[in-house]
């Protein structure tokens, strides 16, 4: 089918070439209701302006879109940290957009799209739809997922092996001598908590030990919750309670040590706690807290570069001096990168308690 041009969104919009026109290059003259109406007609159709496509073929704009839930979130100054130190030396700037989980990405798609102001994006996502970014990529702007919590979609991703570091976490525990090891879980719809508790449960099997699911609780990344819930674990009778539990997350973490606390019990003396991420305030708290690292910084990097090799090299004559960055060309397959973690040891994990030592695996079973 041939290639759909303005005056065919204008036929299909019902409205003159010369409408759609100011519709393409944003002008204030347009009321919203008209302009969202041919934005739609657009997206429908998939149609790419000839101006957008061109900018985007010369990579001329040198901006490069990034599109986070939050400045507040924590990863975020990482990952930017990462990005940053790959689009500095390569001619390009970052233009920051928000996409919240109370906000649709329509309105920041139509802005991307009329705009044509980044020559590709690089998006943290949280429970917002990501069929959007898709289409945009489809259309020839190049989308690249970073740290994006449910990313099996058709696009290049850059993440990290959750459950690898499930494992480590877990091994960490068990050659501390645990085996009544608690699971508190982050939200289960997503990828990386479903590969965290399979870690979890593929360790304890490895290990000889048969999974308690009275050991396993829901927290949902949400304090309270994991507060009411670990206070249900540490309620058990002694011989019964978990000597350690492992957190999906930091956050995570801080509330099962709260908790404890608030049961009399002392980590790591009592329970060991280990948690997953390694945000800046794990180092702080008191016990500091032994957690899976995931390499934000390394995963922003390694993003940028991706996009950047999608995006291409620029014309020649639009360069400016720079230092080149080195980056290998896409293959036809999408590149979905899983970027290792790490066990950062600090002092919220100790030993299996003396008075618990020799209950051995007498209340366990071989899987």
């Amino acid at each position: 089918m041939a290639k759909l041009t303005i005056r065919d969104i204008a036929a299909l919009s019902g409205l003159s070439k010369s409408t759609v026109s100011l519709v393409l290059n944003n002008s204030p003259k347009v009321d919203p209701a008209t302009r969202r109406h041919v934005l739609a007609v657009m997206r429908r159709h998939r149609y790419v302006p000839s101006f957008a496509a061109t900018a985007l073929a010369k990579g001329s704009t040198r901006l490069i879109g990034m599109v986070v839930p939050g400045l507040s979130w924590h990863m975020v100054a990482s990952i930017n940290i990462g990005v940053a130190a790959v689009t500095e030396r390569s001619g390009f700037d970052i233009i920051l957009y928000t996409a919240t989980n109370d906000r649709d990405y329509g309105s920041l798609i139509d802005r991307i799209l009329t705009s044509s102001m980044a020559s590709g994006l690089l998006v943290v996502s949280h429970e917002q739809p990501l069929d959007p970014l898709v289409q945009l990529h489809e259309e020839g702007l190049p989308v690249v997922l970073v740290n994006t919590i449910d990313a099996d979609v058709a696009l290049p991703s850059v993440t990290a092996d959750n459950y690898d570091g499930a494992l480590t976490a877990m091994d960490h525990l068990l050659q501390l001598g645990h085996e009544r090891i608690a699971c508190v879980q982050g939200r289960m719809t997503y990828r990386c908590c479903q590969d965290r508790y399979r870690g979890y449960l593929d360790a304890l099997r490895t290990a000889g030990i048969q999974p308690d699911p009275e050991l396993t609780k829901p927290g949902d990344f949400l304090p309270e919750q994991v507060r009411a819930r670990s206070h249900e674990l540490f309620a058990l009778p002694a011989d019964e309670r978990p000597t350690a539990v492992f957190a999906h997350s930091d956050v995570t973490a801080y509330a099962v040590m709260t908790a404890a606390a608030e049961a009399g019990l002392r980590v790591p003396e009592d329970v060991s706690v280990i948690g997953f991420d390694d945000i800046e305030s794990a180092a702080q708290i008191r016990p500091p807290l032994t957690t899976i690292q995931q390499p934000f910084i390394d995963m922003g990097k390694r993003a940028a570069e991706l996009l950047l090799s999608e995006i291409g090299p620029r014309d020649p004559d639009d360069e400016e001096p720079g230092e080149a960055v080195d980056v290998e060309p896409l293959s036809a397959d999408l590149p979905r990168l899983v970027m290792p973690t790490s066990l950062i040891v600090r002092a919220s994990c100790g030993p299996v308690p003396v008075t618990r030592s020799p209950r051995g695996r007498s209340q366990t079973t071989k899987a």
